[in-house]
């Protein structure tokens, strides 16, 4: 069976490189990207089967940009993640498409059970 593909998006080189160790733990294979931008182009090119984005990106947000995801593949699941969470609350982030919302720093049995749901 084939490893379930995760676009981990986010600005932060050590936040990419934790959750490169955890993703392959769980058995799945991980793209990874630092903006918006660069996340797009990832979907544009590969067949994703889980999208897990920070709120706070360099250049364009978070929400901006998973909104413009789920828009483009409305079936792919979301969580999104945020070490801010006066930003936004989990209610709106859920309205806007998200899956699930998990705050930084992360609780891996959350994470766990988000990612077992989603995919």
């Amino acid at each position: 069976m084939l490893q379930p593909k995760v676009l981990v998006v986010d600005d932060e080189e050590n936040i990419l490189s934790a959750f490169k160790n955890f993703l392959k733990k769980e058995h799945c294979e991980m793209l990874a990207a630092t903006s918006a931008e660069q996340a797009m182009s990832v979907l544009a090119h590969n067949r994703m089967n889980l999208l897990i984005t920070d709120i706070r990106l360099k250049g364009t947000s978070g929400v901006t940009f998973f909104m413009e995801a789920k828009r483009i593949y409305p079936k792919l699941p979301v969580i999104v993640i945020t070490g801010y969470p006066d930003l936004i609350t989990e209610e709106a982030i859920k309205e806007y498409g998200a899956d699930f919302f998990l705050l930084k720093p992360l609780d891996l049995d959350k994470l766990r059970h988000a990612m077992r749901r989603c995919l």
